[in-house]
């Protein structure tokens, strides 16, 4: 499975480990994550980091080289940085069952179908190893649970379904078991925004605590997420979690790459000349002390440029999901965050404390939050940090293009929301009846119930008002037309020529220019260089000239 010129396939939407290295796919070598986890990890160890930041195909790499029934593919380790620590690690080395959840199939948008996509994930761990009931070394009464289990019982425990199965697998090889639970939060956050949170929470915090905490058959596990979900109890008289944000040291090369393997990549691609542009768009994480570029977006770049080194960069990360949460943070949010957002796609920053156990729930309660929230999803970087007492005080910023891209096409989203709520009709009849307060008052009602990123542009505004004059039959709109002695900004003609034609010119506010001046300076301009001279060429007698200013998000107009 080569590309046309003989390089290695990259491996786009490839989580299965073993499929990657068969098939000879370009792997960057992660597998330095069982030397630390095993050197360093506690019994239970909960790692949160952003979405595709290679989590699961992590999880992969772990079940292959911990599975005592994976011995035969004990190969696929070979060559890699691993496999210089043989030796050292083999009571590890495919010696323990391991036990695999993937919960982000229980995204189902309500309690039933959830629980029963998690019910059949829990089910298709026991169904991986059902011959172990042929076993004389599994006693009866786990052996009926099991297949209670097996059949999809309403009577089964499935809280404890975790736990059995991980007894049993001791009981049958004689060794502890391994637990693997990925995107743990998914189910909480699909829960919270489809409104049975306190179902799900409640699923599992049971779950959690019999496999995690009360185990005598748990040789440790490991949990990925992308938050730290601790105040709704999820993970209950756990003390011995150990967890790792992007805040700490540990693992934080493991998830994302690293400068060195960027490089290595965009050589072995024959794209270096890229690497500016690699590092502006994707690059800008900060795991621990480890600068990090987000390897999905870093993958299918490399993709589209080995087929064609003109291709643009493009936001990849961010059109996997619908970023919802995002969308609802920034639709909710009050004048202060709204301000706060605008500042961050400048490019300026945003001081706040970090709260690691930021939660759904909590999203609303401050701006720490929200700050908190958009900081370990990876919508925010630190940019510096100093400690004040005996907290630290972080300066966040938007870590690179891809995501500064990422606010500005949500937050256009939500500005056409509010453009189509303006009523065009009131519009027309506020020019025609030459009724400037009446014009220029929905359109300032209209910034300022949306977060701009425009910056003060001209054209901006420009598009704006073009916009939400176009598309009706009954009137005819040009924009920057040649008419006397320059170019109108917008021109509105009415069907008859013995109706009206309206001209409209725009002006940003000068420093400390009041907008009636500076609209009375584009009203000016109107008669200065006859912009009514097409008009009257075309036989309109009825031209009504208004001069229309923008300061920051209020519209000013002036009408002669």
């Amino acid at each position: 499975m080569l590309l046309n010129n003989g390089k290695k396939r990259i491996p786009i939407g490839y989580e299965d480990f073993k499929q990657l290295i068969d098939s000879g796919f370009y792997y960057v070598d992660k597998t330095m994550l069982i030397y630390e986890l095993l050197h360093n990890g506690g019994q239970n160890n909960l790692i949160t980091r952003p979405r595709r930041f290679g989590k699961t195909l992590n999880f992969s790499m772990l079940r292959y080289f911990f599975d005592i029934t994976e011995k035969d593919n004990a190969y696929l380790f070979d060559g890699l940085k691993i496999s210089e620590h043989y030796d050292e690690l083999a009571m590890y080395r495919n010696t323990h069952p391991v036990i695999t959840l993937s919960m982000k199939c229980a995204k189902q948008g309500n309690y039933a179908e959830a629980l029963k996509k998690l019910k059949y994930e829990i089910q298709g761990q026991f169904i991986s190893n059902k011959f172990i009931l042929e076993s004389d070394k599994i006693n009866d009464e786990r052996k009926s649970e099991y297949r209670r289990i097996l059949e999809m019982d309403e009577d089964a425990e499935w809280s404890g379904a975790i736990k059995l199965l991980s007894l049993c697998l001791k009981q049958y090889y004689g060794v502890n078991t391994i637990i693997l639970i990925d995107e743990y939060d998914v189910p909480l956050e699909d829960a919270y925004f489809s409104g049975y949170y306190d179902e799900m929470g409640g699923f599992i915090r049971s779950l959690f605590g019999s496999a995690l905490k009360t185990n005598p058959a748990l040789e440790f596990s490991v949990i990925t997420g992308c938050l730290r979900i601790s105040k709704e109890s999820i993970f209950t008289g756990l003390n011995n979690l150990e967890v790792n944000s992007i805040l700490s040291d540990s693992y934080s090369e493991s998830f994302g790459f690293v400068q060195s393997e960027v490089d290595e990549l965009m050589r072995y691609y024959d794209i270096e000349q890229k690497r500016g542009e690699m590092k502006d768009w994707y690059d800008g994480y900060l795991f621990g002390k480890s600068e990090v570029y987000n390897p999905w977006s870093v993958l299918n770049q490399i993709k589209t440029w080995a087929r064609d080194k003109d291709a643009f960069a493009v936001p990849w990360w961010a059109n996997t999901s619908s970023n919802s949460i995002i969308r609802t943070l920034i639709g909710q949010s009050d004048d202060e965050t709204k301000a706060i957002v605008e500042r961050l796609i400048h490019g300026g920053n945003v001081r706040t404390y970090l709260k690691e156990t930021v939660t759904y729930g909590d999203l609303t309660e401050s701006n720490e939050n929200i700050w908190s929230f958009l900081f370990f999803t990876g919508y925010l970087k630190v940019e510096a940090f100093k400690k004040t007492g005996t907290k630290i005080l972080y300066s966040l910023v938007i870590p690179n293009l891809e995501i500064h891209d990422c606010y500005t096409d949500i937050i256009m989203q939500y500005f056409d929301t509010y453009k189509r709520a303006v009523n065009k009709d009131e519009l027309y009849k506020a020019l025609l009846s030459r009724d400037a307060a009446g014009f220029a008052g929905p359109i300032t009602r209209l910034l300022k119930s949306s977060i701009s990123f425009y910056d003060n542009k001209e054209s901006f505004y420009h598009g704006l008002v073009s916009g939400l004059l176009a598309g009706n039959i009954y009137y005819k709109v040009k924009s920057n037309r040649e008419a006397g002695n320059g170019r109108s900004d917008l021109m509105l003609y009415q069907q008859d020529t013995a109706q009206n034609a309206v001209i409209l010119e725009f002006k940003v506010c000068r420093g400390d220019e009041k907008a009636d001046d500076a609209a009375a300076r584009a009203l000016k301009q109107i008669n200065d260089m006859d912009y009514a001279a097409e008009a009257r060429n075309q036989g309109y007698k009825n031209i009504i000239k208004y001069g229309v200013a923008f300061k920051d998000k209020v519209c000013y107009a002036v009408v002669e």
